[in-house]
């Protein structure tokens, strides 16, 4: 096998200590060595480059197989139930489109209006527990409708348990009866049994062709049947966990560039006021008019993507970069990386939501040069759910108040999981409201020039 050229590393442990010290430098410095492919070690390849990530990515499914889940791995691997995992992704897939997103905006947009402002009254906000708690509620609420509440909680404790284990270099097997791996399993088993009664209490009252994500899953097709309740639980289970992460981390990000910015929040301020109601539902055309607002959150996402790196393995003898991979060969493909390339973005390190103009240079970027959602067969579902909770927030959050940092707080990547904004803690002061109207009052600025940084991550290879 020809392998494409890497870092030594060191004889025993390899490249793994260098890159647990530093995960994104390393990732980063050793791309721009040497190039768009590179071996990790004899086991692991790099994809750095917009094309042949893209091809990883939508060969998925044919050449390249997705990441094991730590959960369901044995079910996952078995043969006779991958039709029926297939089923559910293509349930879900349709259950969390666009348009049936659109549909959720009111209710979205009504739960985060009565959440955010509470947040002031916690004196120094951890903006991603907040974020994750209400992102949380709306999963289950999407999940679930009115019986949402047979579930609650019941997904962040399991979340929480799997951190330690997600968070561990050395992948060890579930079966092993470690004390992380037992609470992992009660948290899972205490969740399904969760979603199980939801299904129970469905079919006893005859409601089991819902407009939520469990009536899309509950409800057969001709092409493929009626899913288990096996797959439902899990699959059920695999959404509540993704609802609560990558939303709430790229919010997270999103305020961590808002408090470095006054004048950026002053547009989305302006913005929000002008195109949100004071009271009553807010709409998908309310939504779609929050233009600036979502090219912040779309910027964001491009210095801080949460799903930073995306990992698949080969599934047979596979040709990539004009490499032969052996079968079993991980391939990795940074986001971060990738995003942050001075070829694909000009001034990469600069915060600029206007470079996602129409005439922008974002949208002047190769395909496959911005990927926070992935692409191919496992693009991220929760797509269009993400970017409507991280920009409804966005606009709600910064109406109705000023943002600025904790002073002595430092935040820190933190890409063990997800891509997270460690320590982001924030200080909100109410905007003053207009006297009589009950409507905040902001400024209608002009567009101001975003500072030029002189730094770049990426440069030509």
């Amino acid at each position: 096998m020809n392998r494409p050229p890497g870092p030594v590393g060191g004889r025993l442990a390899g490249n793994g200590p260098a890159y647990d010290q530093d995960r994104l430098g390393f990732m980063t410095s050793m791309s721009q060595e040497h190039g768009a492919i590179w071996s990790f070690d004899r086991h692991i390849v790099v994809a750095a480059d917009p094309s042949l990530a893209g091809e990883v990515l939508l060969r998925t499914n044919r050449d390249f197989g997705g990441e094991v889940d730590f959960l369901h791995r044995k079910q996952k691997e078995d043969a006779a139930t991958q039709q029926q995992w297939m089923s559910s992704r293509a349930a879900r897939m349709r259950g969390m489109r666009p348009a049936a997103m659109q549909e959720k905006i009111p209710m979205i947009a009504a739960e985060m209006r009565k959440a955010i402002p509470s947040w002031k009254s916690h004196g120094e906000v951890d903006v991603v527990a907040e974020m994750r708690s209400l992102t949380s509620r709306l999963g289950s609420m999407i999940c679930f409708a009115e019986d949402a509440h047979l579930t609650e909680g019941l997904e962040q404790e399991l979340f929480d348990s799997l951190l330690p284990v997600i968070r561990s270099l050395i992948a060890l097997p579930s079966w092993l009866p470690l004390p992380r791996h037992r609470r992992v399993a009660r948290a899972n088993q205490a969740l399904e049994k969760g979603i199980a009664r939801v299904i129970e209490v469905r079919r006893r009252d005859d409601r089991t062709e819902g407009d939520d994500l469990l009536g899309v899953l509950m409800k057969p097709t001709g092409r493929h049947g009626r899913l288990s309740d096996k797959v439902i639980r899990e699959t059920l289970a695999a959404t509540l966990l993704a609802a609560q992460s990558a939303p709430s981390s790229g919010f997270g990000w999103t305020v961590h560039e808002l408090v470095k910015r006054p004048d950026v929040q002053e547009r989305i301020a302006a913005e929000a006021t002008a195109v949100l109601p004071a009271s009553g539902d807010i709409s998908h055309d309310h939504y779609r008019k929050l233009e600036f607002t979502a090219r912040v959150v779309k910027e964001a996402l491009r210095l801080w993507p949460p799903n930073w790196v995306y990992a698949r393995h080969t599934l047979k003898e596979t040709d990539l970069g004009g490499y032969t991979l052996a079968p079993g060969t991980k391939v990795m493909v940074p986001s971060y990386v990738i995003q942050r390339d001075a070829r694909w973005f000009p001034e990469p390190l600069r915060f600029d939501p206007d470079r996602w103009l129409p005439q922008g240079t974002g949208t002047a970027a190769p395909q496959y040069a911005y990927l926070p959602f992935g692409a191919g067969p496992l693009v991220c579902m929760g797509l269009s759910w993400s970017l409507i909770e991280m920009t409804l927030a966005a606009a709600l959050l910064v109406r109705d108040f000023h943002l600025a940092a904790v002073p002595g707080s430092a935040v820190v990547p933190d890409p063990s999981r997800e891509l997270t904004p460690s320590g982001l803690r924030v200080r909100l002061t109410p905007r003053p409201a207009v006297p009589g109207d009950g409507v905040r009052h902001t400024a209608v600025l002009a567009p101001e020039p975003t500072a030029r940084c002189p730094m770049a991550l990426g440069k030509p290879r």
